[in-house]
């Protein structure tokens, strides 16, 4: 619940410093990835997406999302994640985020804040097309 609130927080001051006509600079931490959905499971309260990716900072990199269920089409997620640059370089990565669908409801858009293991602080924002087990991710650099 922490992370969410501090999730919260920051999407609200950046809304802030856009209300006060100051923009809020993020620069891009690498490339934007492209993303496979490998596999999605639905309970009855949540919905966990698992996804493979080969990212230019974290290597080969593999993903779980697990959405609260919702009936209004948007809620909160928690995020993991596991990074393989090479047999001696792995990362890890923890984060919470917001979801939403888009207004024809076939898209899914996630913002997240993400903890990586080497102290590192990403803002990512990923775009899912469930249909075709795809994702596009782009990921700024906070920290």
């Amino acid at each position: 619940m922490k992370k969410v609130a501090l999730l919260l927080s920051v999407l609200m001051f950046s809304n802030l410093s856009l209300a006060d006509h100051h923009a809020l600079a993020l620069e891009a931490r690498q490339e934007r990835t492209e993303i496979e959905l490998t596999s999605i499971t639905l309970a009855g309260d949540s919905t966990t997406i698992n996804a493979e990716a080969q990212m230019g900072v974290y290597g080969r990199v593999y993903m779980t999302f697990i959405l609260a269920s919702s009936d209004s089409g948007s809620g909160t997620y928690t995020f993991e994640g596991r990074g393989y640059v090479d047999e001696e370089t792995a990362f890890s990565g923890t984060g919470v985020g917001v979801w939403n669908r888009d207004a024809d409801g076939s898209t899914i858009i996630m913002e997240q804040l993400i903890n990586i293991s080497d102290g590192t602080i990403n803002l990512d924002r990923i775009v899912m097309d469930p249909l075709n087990r795809t994702a596009t991710l782009d990921v700024y650099a906070l920290k």
